[in-house]
């Protein structure tokens, strides 16, 4: 196997604090080994499970149609009806 290439990154200071976070709190032993990792995955598959749910709903018939979903958001808030 060839020797890999050696790269530099700076992060901005919002993304190393979170990559050190992730590292503190995750299986990483170091921000090499996160990025190395496909640090999208995790996201990906969080993304994936949250859509999941709402296919889940929707064929189970747990759905509103969207001017029932505005008028219950209206009624929650405290405002008047939408007139047609």
């Amino acid at each position: 196997m060839s020797e890999g290439l050696k790269t530099t990154v700076t992060l901005e200071p919002k993304i190393e604090d979170f990559v050190r976070a992730e590292v503190e709190r995750g299986p990483f032993n170091s921000a090499s080994d996160y990025v190395e990792s496909d640090p999208r995955t995790p996201r990906a598959r969080a993304r994936h499970a949250e859509l999941q749910k709402g296919i889940d709903d929707i064929e189970a018939g747990r759905y509103l149609q969207l001017d029932e979903a505005f008028a219950e958001v209206r009624a929650r808030l405290g405002l008047k009806p939408k007139i047609r």
